[in-house]
């Protein structure tokens, strides 16, 4: 059995951290175990799995267990049969010491398979139960506002706050205000997004007490307007993204679809300070181009269309910091930029 580590678990969190509003629930590990078709008893092999799994166990864990079926037989036959599964696996964690208002049950028949049902092995994994193994850690609130730096209004928002273990999304209200539950002590991301505007980010620490609510300032995205992609840095000489750039793209991605009207070029810079100006045959040009089309391809292979997309380099002519010296400020000349076309 692989027992892991999960990183998004936004279902338990609303069901058990409602309970309280001082904790947090931090996944620990968990497992998938299988049963034979029409079975919901648990054989050698799940057992020994959730043994395995249950070794882990501490009194004041939470836990939850989802159980689904593949598609043979009815619906209704398979929603039984989905409760059946997840009625044995609760049995076992109430008799490994797990308090019966620290589980949380769901069955979902066939309604969520993990693959498809066209042959055997196929069914055979959808035939499961998930069983996740989570610690209480404690919570605080982060309150924000999103505005409009212009006017000062406030801007209605879809507001993504994570972090190495949790991820939940909420909606900031007419005023610009938002509140999200977060783990205390740990470095939260925050990212923005409204149609008609630039994403925003930001990080923070939760820290205990009364935190100052963070403010995001979100500037129009009109035609003629540009901005850095945040964090979207790359390797010297390369059009390749430093790893910890990589989550970066779905935020991309993520803009674009939330302004489905918006037509942009992606803009590719490099760093090559202390020089003048390349021209379009020499190998910079070329690579302000190839860091443009990477994040292009990136858009277009998820769904943008080709209509809403260009890519242009524009070499060492507009580097953030001409006279770089520092490895900052020349990580920050190796960028790519949004600009709104139309």
């Amino acid at each position: 059995m692989k027992i892991h580590f999960t990183f998004f678990l936004s279902f338990l969190a609303s069901q058990l951290c409602a309970q309280s509003d001082s904790i947090f629930l931090k996944p620990m590990a968990s497992a998938e175990v299988y049963f034979e078709f029409g079975k919901a008893e648990l054989d050698s092999a799940a057992l020994a799995d959730l043994d395995s799994l249950f070794s882990n166990f501490e009194e004041d864990y939470y836990c939850t267990i989802t159980a689904h079926t593949d598609s043979i037989g009815s619906l209704a036959a398979n929603l039984a049969l989905s409760k059946r599964r997840a009625t044995a696996v609760a049995a076992f964690a109430k008799k490994k010491g797990l308090q019966e208002g620290r589980l949380i049950v769901e069955y979902y028949g066939e309604n969520k398979p993990k693959t498809f049902n066209d042959t055997e092995e196929h069914r055979r994994l959808n035939r499961r139960a998930t069983v996740e193994l989570m610690r209480p850690v404690p919570a605080t609130t982060l309150e924000g506002i999103v505005k409009d730096p212009e006017s000062g209004a406030g801007v209605e928002a879809d507001v993504i706050v994570h972090g190495k273990f949790f991820r939940d999304s909420v909606r900031s209200d007419t005023t610009g205000l938002f509140r999200a539950r977060v783990p205390l002590g740990e470095v939260v991301g925050v990212d923005v997004y409204a149609e008609g505007f630039f994403m925003e980010s930001t990080m923070l620490r939760a820290l205990p007490g009364k935190m100052k609510p963070v403010e995001l300032k979100l500037r129009p995205a009109i035609p003629g307007e540009k901005v850095d992609i945040p964090n979207l840095y790359f390797v010297g000489n390369k059009a390749e993204l430093l790893p910890k750039s990589e989550p970066e793209l779905p935020k991309i991605l993520r803009f674009m679809k939330v302004n489905p009207g918006l037509i942009i070029q992606i803009a590719g810079h490099v760093n090559f300070p202390n020089r003048p100006p390349v021209s379009k045959n020499t190998p910079e040009y070329r690579l302000s181009v190839a860091r443009a089309k990477l994040v292009y391809d990136y858009l277009i292979s998820n769904g943008i269309s080709a209509d809403r997309l260009e890519y242009q380099g524009y070499g060492n002519w507009e580097m953030v910091y001409p006279n770089a010296v520092s490895e900052t400020e020349q990580a920050k000349n190796r960028r790519v930029e949004i600009r709104v076309v139309k």
